[in-house]
């Protein structure tokens, strides 16, 4: 028997264990496996030096048996102070970005962790490593999401299930609506990607303007060629407009801090021999474009469209007339 078939025997008699409500003895494995008593005795302890075994209680025999407990793992499964303080900064990290949601599975996440680690030298080092490390003040809308809202759209787009609810938009017109949801767009707010039948595509909405939501007993046809990664890409935000051709051309004093930027998924960058770089990318959201722009100061020229120019140009001389008054 080669080191590889005994591996498998191994793995082989864990699961046997596993699966016996009676338990299996010295001979049961003999029987089982083929093989002598002390192999079977070896077999037996490798199991326990692994996996958490238990005796089985008989009381029709003095024969001893044995099977895997109900947490056959916990002796395989241990999580590093790094490990655990990597999710614990995960869930700040969502907090910081507003995606409070999110943030109470994280939590049932690390108590079900923390069951398994019960280590008081780990759970002190998890506090020196979090003490160390932090994230810097973020700005944001801080709109505070129905957890029943969300769980309700959830348990809709994992059933194909319309949904119906009363919407109110940004023109303050309020209406009743019954869409397709297809999935959850996380931006400065949350939002809802679903397909409206009666405006023949798909249409975004504020979670937290939807009220009396309500799962219809109605399935609908999920279009298997969609797919939310591909239909983001082709916005610089949220919201879908008529993808453009953008060319930027950003200076030289910040070429590293470009070239370790994300603007777009569909981005291309290239230094130029005078240390500036281009960019290039297609996608829609010409207002949200240039709100990101003024970030960059001068340190940035729009070389292409024009429209973009134009309304780049338009929202400067707004802000500008603030200061006129």
């Amino acid at each position: 028997m080669s080191r590889g078939d005994g591996i498998k025997d191994i793995l082989r008699l864990a699961l046997i264990m596993q699966d016996s409500y009676q338990g299996l003895s010295i001979q049961d494995i003999q029987d089982e496996f083929g093989v002598s008593r002390s192999t079977a005795v070896r077999m037996k302890r490798i199991i326990e030096e692994v996996f958490a075994v238990e005796e089985v209680e008989n009381y029709n025999t003095p024969v001893k048996k044995w099977r895997l407990s109900k947490k056959p793992l916990t002796k395989m499964i241990k999580f590093t102070a790094e490990e655990i303080a990597e999710l614990e900064n995960c869930k700040s990290m969502m907090k910081n970005l507003n995606y409070t949601n999110r943030c109470d599975l994280i939590s049932e996440i690390m108590a079900k962790i923390n069951s398994i680690n019960d280590s008081k030298a780990i759970k002190t080092d998890v506090e020196a490593l979090l003490e160390a490390e932090g994230y810097a003040i973020r700005q944001f809308p801080r709109y505070k999401l129905n957890l029943t809202t969300f769980n309700m759209i959830s348990e809709a787009i994992k059933a194909y299930k319309y949904i119906a609810f009363t919407y109110k938009n940004k023109k303050n017109e309020t209406a009743n609506l019954k869409i397709q949801p297809y999935g959850i767009i996380y931006s400065e707010k949350t939002y809802l990607l679903g397909y409206n039948e009666a405006k023949k595509g798909f249409r975004s909405y504020n979670v937290n303007e939807i009220k009396d939501l309500q799962i219809v007993d109605e399935y609908f046809e999920r279009d298997e060629n969609f797919n939310l990664k591909s239909y983001l890409a082709k916005s610089f935000g949220v919201f879908q407009e008529k993808p453009i051709k953008v060319k930027l051309l950003f200076s030289k004093e910040v070429q590293e801090a470009i070239n370790n930027y994300n603007l777009h998924p569909t981005q291309k960058l290239k230094i130029n021999s005078d240390g500036t770089t281009t960019a290039t990318f297609e996608a829609g959201g010409k207002y949200e474009i240039c709100w990101h722009l003024f970030r960059w100061g001068k340190n940035v020229e729009i070389i292409e469209p024009q429209e973009l120019k134009d309304t780049y140009k338009e929202l400067l001389e707004e802000s500008m007339q603030q200061f006129s008054k």
